[in-house]
């Protein structure tokens, strides 16, 4: 097959689905199929692009037998919806340049957020006469909305009936999860035309390991005990309320708190903390891959969080590297959510209710004193994973899907 994906980010990007993609793309190339991935230059995270990309429109290379080409891109000076958008628009419309300049493929795979990147897709899809595959990492706008990020109503209006119509544009839609299923069923999407495809864990890249490692060493965290959030550091997050329940906590000098990542809550929460005066937080860069894990092993406990109104709407696929790496998951998450029944089912951690300072400073008191609870879960946890979310099983699901489209499926 001559696969396309479409998506803002790619590797060098370690933060957010920059590395779901990066996965997805040379698995699919070993595999034998032809891939081309059009992205932006590296910028997310980063003041500007770097020197070897800067003042370029198209940048073409080769990446483990992926043809991948950059595209110029808008970097925002700060995350407000306006300078936002013009990030979005500007990978939009230099995509479908790219898109259109590096031939004619089988079959579209476009990866979201943002949504417009399915405006992309239909576009070249219309074009060269393709069938387009729509991949929701996010429920766009809904989860703009819930978070405050999207107030305007005509802009409101605009997204509504983009994402109409990128879901009829597209021949299949996969989705994460049930409840994002039931979304846009809700919206009326045929349910023949949703595939569920959970998102994977890198069980090869991260794997258990020694507590008492280079990471706890070098950055001072022998003695104490880690409670460790990284990845996509947004707003849909709520890290303000990980915040309070720092502060909470800070009369405590065994647990501290580490944020890694980069996103464009970052800087709100560095002052809030700084603010609160929180020694027991400490905010990190994203870790490079071959620190990653060795980072997570140093964690007594792996957090992930979410806004109380995104329980069907979001999977941060931060909770597989975690259950990965064999440590217990604390989820501060909607009961109705993904990773709740996840926890459940795997019996890899705690649950607490979201946005509730107090119930998870309860719970970290808690995890601090049950050591051999803590090894159970993180036992759990990776043998689920291997089980079920393993990235071989998964990459070949997306593959199956692609081929049967090729092979049964008529356009539009």
């Amino acid at each position: 097959m001559r696969i396309l994906i479409l998506h803002m980010r790619f590797h060098p990007d370690l933060t957010g689905t920059g590395p779901l993609v990066t996965d997805l793309a040379t698995d699919l190339a070993a595999m034998g199929d032809q891939v081309t991935v059009v992205t932006s230059m590296p910028h997310y995270g980063r003041e500007s692009i770097p020197s070897e990309f800067r003042g370029r429109l198209l940048h073409r290379s080769r990446f483990q037998g992926v043809d991948v080409w950059r595209t110029f891109v808008y970097v925002p000076p700060n995350p407000s919806g306006f300078h936002r958008s013009l990030n979005y628009l500007s990978y939009t419309f230099m995509s479908v340049v790219a898109g259109l300049m590096c031939g004619r493929p089988d079959v579209i795979l476009c990866v979201n957020p943002p949504i417009t990147v399915g405006l992309s897709g239909w576009v070249i899809g219309l074009v060269r006469r393709v069938p387009m595959v729509f991949n929701v990492q996010d429920v766009w706008p809904d989860c703009l909305t819930i978070i405050g990020q999207l107030r305007s109503p005509w802009l409101t209006r605009i997204f509504k009936g983009l994402e109409k119509l990128i879901y009829r544009a597209s021949c299949r839609v996969t989705v994460l999860s049930e409840g994002m299923k039931q979304n846009l069923m809700n919206k009326g999407v045929p349910e023949e035309k949703i595939a569920i495809i959970p998102n994977w864990a890198n069980l090869d890249g991260i794997r258990p390991g020694p507590k008492h490692n280079g990471f706890r060493e070098a950055h001072q965290l022998d003695g104490q005990f880690v409670v460790t959030f990284a990845g996509n550091i947004g707003y849909i997050a709520v890290l303000d309320k990980v915040l309070e329940a720092a502060r909470l906590l800070r009369e405590d000098p065994r647990i501290v708190f580490l944020i890694v990542g980069e996103g464009n809550a970052k800087r709100d929460l560095v002052e809030k903390a700084k603010a609160l005066g929180l020694q027991n937080v400490r905010f990190l860069p994203t870790q490079p891959k071959e620190v990653f894990s060795e980072m997570l092993n140093a964690t007594d406990a792996g957090l992930v969080t979410l806004n109380r109104s995104l329980g069907q709407l979001n999977v941060p696929s931060k909770t597989y590297s975690i259950m990965a790496s064999g440590q217990p998951v604390l989820a501060a998450v909607p009961e109705d959510s993904e990773i709740t029944r996840l926890i459940h089912e795997a019996r890899c951690g705690v649950w607490v209710p979201p946005e509730d300072p107090r119930a998870l400073a309860s719970a970290i008191q808690r995890l601090v004193g049950q050591p051999e609870e803590r090894r159970q879960f993180g036992l759990s946890g990776r043998s689920h994973i291997e089980k079920h979310y393993a990235r071989s099983i998964i990459t070949r699901r997306i593959r199956a899907l692609l081929q049967l489209i090729l092979t049964t499926d008529k356009r539009g």
